[in-house]
């Protein structure tokens, strides 16, 4: 909804309703946004801090809850991906108190690395953690998400993984709104929450499996053929050690670039092995999937996780008109 007017997004709203299907809003104010570029450019602020300058946190907070309004006024669930700010989380928490249908997700980086890193000294390093909306600045937020995790405020784990070299990076020198957005989380994701959840102490194992696997089944409605062990479920399994540490570095990891967020990061909780459909397609460090034993899964509409209560909220929701004696 970055730039979408609320017209249309009411309608699109709807829309999605009437066809079974769970909205995803990515939360931002465009308009102000490129306001606030101009502003910062004629400034001579050009380097990757003008990225968040130009993207305040209550910007996130403003279009989270503009979403949660109109989604509500269509009575459409709506799922807002990479919530990064303490005012979006809380807006998404108030409207669920009220029975807005929202979900709320939250990405690897969001858990464990605040927004510091984009105003770093070295123009790589900080253009290497450009993302939208960008990484709060404040330093108590990843911990803060965690809480809402484990209240049940923020429902689902992403990776919103969009990786870069430094030297595709490089296009935007000289001015940050051309810096490539984006982050990696794919590869380190369970990791991180583990470490983060688990082994702080905040979430309970079961709830790590919850907000990585299972709600994400469940609200996209392939659920119990995937999020679950059980006769009749495919046999998507993670052999997982608790007690295992590894540190994350761009040296060790397996994506094609040369830069990692989460450099340094000793993590505890560590994958011994994945199996996918019952065949083992990671083992002890070494990657044995087949090329092409991949499956299109696809997700089918009216997910009763989110749609469950949907109709009967129609009903209790439709207008109604007042009968007089003198119409």
């Amino acid at each position: 909804m970055i730039m979408i007017r609320d017209d249309d997004m009411y309608q699109a709203f709807i829309e999605c309703r009437k066809l079974g299907a769970t909205a995803r809003v990515h939360a931002e104010n465009g308009d102000v946004i490129w306001e606030k570029q101009q502003e910062l450019l004629k400034l001579g602020i050009t380097g990757p801090e003008g990225h968040t300058q130009s993207r305040p946190e209550e910007l996130e907070a403003e279009a989270t809850n503009r979403a949660c309004v109109l989604a509500g006024q269509a009575n459409c669930p709506l799922y807002v991906v990479h919530v990064t700010t303490k005012g979006a989380a809380e807006t998404i928490a108030l409207h669920r108190l009220k029975g807005t249908i929202v979900i709320g997700e939250a990405t690897a980086a969001a858990l464990s690395i605040d927004g510091h890193n984009l105003y770093h000294s070295c123009w790589l390093h900080a253009a290497s953690h450009v993302s939208s909306p960008p990484l709060s600045q404040d330093p108590t937020t990843p911990a803060y998400l965690m809480d809402l995790f484990a209240c049940g405020q923020l429902q689902l784990t992403g990776s919103d993984n969009c990786t870069y070299s430094t030297e595709q990076r490089k296009i935007g020198k000289g001015d940050f709104t051309k810096i490539p957005n984006g982050v990696n989380g794919l590869e380190d994701r369970m990791s991180i929450v583990w470490e983060k959840g688990v082994h702080s102490g905040k979430l309970d194992p079961m709830r790590f499996v919850a907000i990585t696997s299972t709600a994400a089944a469940k609200i996209f409605n392939i659920y119990p053929k995937k999020g679950r062990i059980a006769v009749g479920s495919d046999a998507d399994i993670v052999v997982w050690d608790p007690r295992a540490t590894r540190t994350i570095s761009a040296k060790t990891h397996h994506q094609a670039v040369d830069f990692n967020i989460f450099e340094g990061m000793e993590v505890h909780g560590v994958p011994l092995c994945t199996i996918t459909r019952g065949v083992v397609a990671w083992e002890n460090g070494e990657l044995k999937a087949v090329k092409g034993s991949g499956r299109f899964v696809p997700l089918p509409t009216h997910s009763p996780a989110v749609f469950g209560s949907n109709e009967q909220r129609s009903i209790m929701l439709a207008p109604r008109k007042v009968k007089r004696d003198d119409d």
